[in-house]
């Protein structure tokens, strides 16, 4: 977020940008939400941080507040993966079986709605953007896009060195391939 969008005065944005911070989003969309009845509030929102609190989807429509939703879906607790390979370790209970979030939040009396391709995307965040209530944007990403950080420490250089090693050892070499054909085109 802090990397894409700009805030310019009138824009601003909050976020608990520590790293493993999770379901944060839509939690403080509401209390932002709540506090400027008279802004447009946006909650950019993991997969897993979603799954964790969805019942805050219900809220929304509880209290009539018309937050915009999007998810990134990769099917992943990806911030739990990016450190468990950080710290030279294979990844484990980080994937995900999520259902589709556009059709859960119509489910549940939201507008909804999943894109797949990315040429998709304008046309649905128009589409979203323009919902007089509540909506949910999900939006399948690739599941090994890295989110890089602000800086690289030696220590995550040789972790992820190390889990590139093991992976490997371990005859998952095509992981490794994979995440760097994703991040290093």
């Amino acid at each position: 977020m802090t990397r894409i969008i700009r805030a310019n005065g009138r824009r601003r944005m909050f976020g608990s940008l520590l790293h493993g911070t999770m379901a944060a989003a839509l939690g403080t969309a509401i209390g932002l939400q709540k506090s400027q009845p008279g802004r447009q509030v946006v909650a950019l929102c993991g997969d897993g941080g979603l799954s964790m609190l969805m019942g805050d989807l219900l809220t929304l429509l509880q209290e009539t507040l018309p937050i915009k939703v999007v998810v990134f879906d990769n099917g992943r607790l990806g911030f739990v993966e990016l450190e468990q390979k950080g710290e030279g370790l294979e990844p484990v209970y980080t994937d995900l079986r999520n259902p589709d979030f556009g059709r859960v939040a119509e489910a549940l009396g939201l507008w909804g709605r999943t894109v797949d391709q990315a040429d998709e995307v304008e046309g649905a965040v128009r589409e979203w953007l323009a919902q007089p209530g509540p909506a949910l944007l999900n939006v399948r990403v690739e599941p090994l896009e890295l989110v890089m950080p602000p800086f690289l420490s030696l220590e995550s250089s040789y972790g992820m060195a190390l889990y590139s090693a093991r992976a490997v050892l371990h005859g998952r070499g095509g992981d490794v391939l994979e995440m760097i054909s994703e991040n290093f085109p």
